[in-house]
């Protein structure tokens, strides 16, 4: 096993660790209730950790390539659901609410 990213966010550790997956890339996470500690300085980062050290390469680029689709999302523009007219972030795939997919409206 060989770790390919940590994070004190959670989220983001999940949602690497799932892209992994996605790819079939066998990947687990370690020390992901560690945001739970009670002491700041005794909460070590999640890590996400490939199980064949052969997949470590494409698992360190997937990585990089997940990261930057996040950074990407988090700097574009809100989009406008058609449906409701509801303005969403655009790492929303769905509406927040009315749940209709972000392909089927326009941008804000």
């Amino acid at each position: 096993m060989r770790k390919v990213f940590d994070s004190s966010v959670v989220s983001e550790v999940i949602l690497v660790r799932d892209a992994l997956l996605r790819h079939g890339i066998d990947a687990s996470i370690q020390n992901q209730h560690s945001g739970f500690s009670a002491v700041p300085e005794f909460r070590p980062p999640a890590g996400v950790w490939v199980t064949h050290d052969a997949d470590h390469e494409a698992a360190c680029q997937m990585v990089q390539d997940t990261l930057a689709t996040l950074d990407a999302k988090v700097e574009a523009a809100p989009w406008r659901c058609a449906g409701c007219n509801t303005e969403n972030p655009a790492s929303f795939e769905l509406c927040w609410n009315c749940g209709r997919e972000a392909g089927s409206s326009s941008r804000a």
